[in-house]
């Protein structure tokens, strides 16, 4: 258990430098949300914004705006297409720099619209890396059908960080921003009902496990920032699609 990392979930968490968490505990559904913001200088982005619901938005918002001025936000990356996602995407649009564009698997992008979105999309493919101006690379890294077709992660080759969207997430309604001794089952709570095809998830794991790995952030759920070799042997065990 990380019982060393002390944090205040009421506020933005910095997870590493300049990475943050800008997300809430929603323990009555056992379903917290993880937003991020990733603050490089010259280039600022926020990942997965979430919900729109005031009770979530409100929170995030203000944790953002703790942590930079909501208009240096010039880049908003949607792993995929979920509200749970995108659904704040407009309400930020209201206060983030106003070209700011919207970064989002090939697949994914035609959904942005449907949010009423109106930024400037771009699409990124497979494994294609994306230099910020410092010269900090991230790369994205496409999981198609874990859990939609047009489904991505991206990896922070500065810190060795992943921002893994859907996978390793949770259900826990003894949320802990950091995964403890429990995790494991909160992980396999969510993914075994949610995911839907094996190949798809070992699919997604065999580029993982090419990648060096200090942390995993996930949208939902706690990050993983140890033990990160158990969880993916725990996720190549897993008997994904349970409800069918």
């Amino acid at each position: 258990m990380n019982a060393f990392k002390t944090y205040d979930e009421s506020k933005a968490h910095e997870i590493v430098e300049g990475i943050y968490w800008v997300g809430f505990a929603d323990r009555k559904a056992g379903f917290s949300n993880n937003p991020y913001i990733l603050d490089d200088g010259e280039d600022v982005i926020l990942f997965d914004p979430g919900s729109r619901a005031p009770e979530h938005f409100n929170i995030v918002k203000e944790k953002v705006c703790s942590v930079v001025e909501p208009e240096r936000i010039n880049y908003i990356v949607a792993h995929h297409q979920d509200p749970d996602i995108c659904a704040a995407i407009p309400l930020f649009e209201e206060i983030v720099n106003p070209r700011v564009k919207i970064i989002t698997p090939t697949r994914a992008a035609p959904f942005m619209r449907y949010y009423d979105s109106v930024s400037e999309v771009i699409t990124v493919e497979d494994g294609e890396p994306f230099s910020l101006k410092s010269g900090r690379i991230l790369t994205f890294v496409h999981t198609p059908y874990v859990h939609f077709a047009g489904s991505m992660v991206t990896y922070d080759e500065k810190t060795k960080t992943v921002f893994s969207s859907d996978i390793f997430g949770g259900f826990s309604i003894d949320w802990n921003l950091y995964a403890n001794e429990n995790y494991l089952e909160a992980f396999k709570a969510f993914t075994e009902p949610y995911l839907g095809s094996k190949l798809a998830l070992d699919s997604a794991l065999d580029k993982l496990e090419t990648i060096a790995i200090e942390r995993i952030c996930p949208q939902h759920g706690s990050i993983i920032d140890k033990d990160i070799e158990i969880y993916m042997q725990a996720a190549r065990e897993l008997e994904v699609g349970t409800w069918v």
